[in-house]
């Protein structure tokens, strides 16, 4: 089984889960207002949307080449097997994204194919968009 159908059914076991929790409820005695079943579902549903996000993630990094060209000098740029993990804030809660960094042993320019480490964004690249004045 590759790595990504392992994470699949990782995700459909954990999805199987939260059915069975959810469904399991209805037979114990609780006094689960409407409010209460709407709440659970909601959480099930947002960690199941991080987990999705994550793996499309994970997929996208694993489809990167190894041979990396700098952008200042051209020569290929080396690929360590360390990756580079980083905690994404979403409106759904952190998303964990992990990836490998590129170094050129020519000029000594350092960053992720994905785009510029966390510590040096791109300018004007990250962020809210600014307010419009009147």
């Amino acid at each position: 089984m590759e790595k990504g159908d392992e994470r699949r059914e990782a995700f459909l076991k954990r999805a199987a889960e939260w059915y069975d929790r959810m469904v399991a409820r209805a037979e114990e005695d609780t006094e689960d207002v409407f409010d209460d079943i709407e709440e659970q579902a909601e959480r099930m549903g947002r960690e199941a949307t991080r987990g999705l996000i994550e793996a499309r993630l994970e997929a996208e990094e694993a489809r990167r080449s190894e041979t990396v060209p700098c952008p200042d000098c051209g020569w290929p740029m080396r690929r360590p097997s360390a990756e580079a993990q980083r905690d994404l804030e979403t409106a759904l809660g952190p998303v964990r994204y992990r990836r490998r960094h590129a170094v050129c042993d020519r000029c000594g320019k350092s960053f992720s194919p994905a785009g510029p480490p966390p510590e040096d964004p791109a300018p004007g690249g990250v962020g809210p968009v600014p307010p419009q004045g009147l």
